[in-house]
């Protein structure tokens, strides 16, 4: 990448500010027309705490007020889409074999900048000789042209191709709150906390269609697509059938030729082919026709938290120092795909999770675990659509500074030791390995695990000198 930049501040009298800045980016993933992206930005701010008017309000330390406009640019697409890619491959006529090129990848020379432009407002509050600050900030941000994955038709001989495809707005509020509790000679106090609620909304798809879903592909089994874009709602929504239970026995009559027959208003799961049976798993019947089909199909999560966020707490005594973080996510679905895989078996030659010992048989009548069977569903349904709120200890440092008298015979200002731990505990009713988990870095399919290694514990020991 190829960038230049410039900037130009103005100051009035330290109480009206004024920034512009303006960018010019050029990417190598994009063909020669589209190289090039232009972003420019404007913000200026008023410090009311300076004007005249404010100076008899002695507890109030800082009041700013804050607004400004933006774009920005992303091209974190792989390289080389804008051109017609081959591969060598092995062609065999009678007995002769010829090494040959077959087409990689269609191009695409119209792929250019996915763009973004912000407002922003927000205030910035200081009380008490800026002993406690509050900074706050609302903010709608709208994309266009996504960079994203559009399927093609199968006579092209490919599935899909990166296009620039529709327009997204998010809509926001971030709180940031520092405040200094305690101060003494001897012991310290302060806190951090941060808050953000995020809510987005896909505005278009240039294809004009309503709603747009997605093959997550985590595995050959699985072919259904199992997440959906919806024109007017968020993104990163999961798509399927919603679990109603297991067929149980008493779900079914023997016929007088011996065969087991579904009593009368008890749905029929045509998915299927092979029919139901005790065991089996039974999804709900959302538009009543009394079969379940793909037109049953609906949202049966969202990955979108509702609001996240975190608080840092430091203390001091004397020369001990402590402080720990707490991170929080409240709110957000987790599409387990590791758990779809491992409770159901198509052979008797792998490892599965412990809760596929509560599995239905004649003589465990579960309402949650199917029977195994040679035949099993490649469909995702709600029961491993999963709550992904947790409370997080992401890290604690325990420290302790050696007094001046003892280190300034070394010649040494600051000898500070230490200890961090991170990842220590989660708290959280996900349950697999680790609820901070997204397999695709892709807004059209968040939220996936599948497989994904948990956040590991980490504990650093240092010295921290000074001369």
């Amino acid at each position: 990448m190829l960038s230049f930049f410039a900037r130009g501040n103005y100051n009035y009298n330290n109480r009206y500010l004024l920034t512009a800045t303006f960018r010019a980016d050029g990417s190598t993933v994009f063909s020669k027309k589209n190289k090039w992206g232009y972003f420019p930005s404007f913000s200026a701010a008023w410090r009311v705490s300076e004007e005249a008017f404010m100076k008899p309000v002695k507890w109030i330390s800082n009041f700013k007020l804050r607004l400004g406009w933006g774009t920005v640019g992303n091209d974190a697409i792989p390289s080389f889409l804008s051109l017609d890619l081959y591969e060598p491959s092995k062609y065999g006529s009678g007995s002769t074999t010829m090494t040959v090129l077959t087409p990689k990848q269609i191009k695409n020379r119209n792929l250019k900048w996915e763009g973004s432009s912000t407002v922003n407002l927000g205030f910035d509050l200081g009380f008490l000789d800026n002993r406690l600050n509050v900074t706050a900030d609302f903010f709608i941000k709208d994309t266009k042209d996504l960079l994203l994955s559009q399927s093609l038709a199968h006579v092209t001989g490919f599935s899909d191709q990166m296009q620039n495809i529709g327009k997204i707005q998010n809509r926001g509020f971030e709180l940031s709150v520092n405040s200094v509790n305690i101060r003494t000679r001897d012991f310290d106090w302060q806190t951090s906390f941060n808050l953000s609620v995020i809510r987005n909304e896909l505005k278009a798809l240039d294809s004009g269609a309503d709603y747009r879903t997605t093959r997550s592909q985590f595995d050959s089994n699985f072919t259904q697509d199992d997440y959906i874009a919806i024109v007017g709602r968020s993104l990163g929504l999961i798509y399927g059938y919603e679990f109603d239970g297991i067929y149980q026995s008493s779900d079914f009559y023997t016929t007088p030729e011996g065969r087991q027959q579904l009593r009368e208003g008890i749905t029929d799961n045509t998915r299927y082919t092979q029919g139901v049976r005790p065991g089996v798993v039974k999804y709900k019947d959302r538009n009543g026709d009394g079969i379940i089909t793909t037109a049953d199909r609906t949202v049966i999560g969202n990955t979108l938290p509702k609001w996240f966020g975190g608080i840092t707490n430091s203390f001091r005594f004397k020369n001990v120092d402590l402080s720990f973080m707490l991170q929080f996510n409240y709110g957000n679905d987790i599409y387990n795909a590791t758990r779809l895989y491992a409770t159901q078996t198509r052979s008797g030659r792998r490892n599965m999770l412990a809760e596929a010992a509560d599995r239905w048989s004649p003589t465990n009548a579960s309402n949650k675990v199917p029977a195994f069977d040679g035949y099993i569903t490649n469909d995702v349904y709600s029961r491993f659509v999963e709550d992904g709120s947790f409370l997080r200890l992401k890290n604690v440092t325990l420290g302790y500074t050696l007094p001046a008298k003892w280190t300034k015979k070394a010649y040494v200002s600051k000898l500070r030791v230490y200890a961090t731990g991170q990842n220590l505990f989660c708290l959280t009713g996900y349950s697999g390995y680790d609820p901070e988990v997204s397999r695709y870095q892709d807004p059209m399919r968040p939220g996936l695990d599948w497989g994904a290694y948990p956040r590991s514990k980490v504990f650093t020991f240092g010295l921290d000198i000074q001369f």
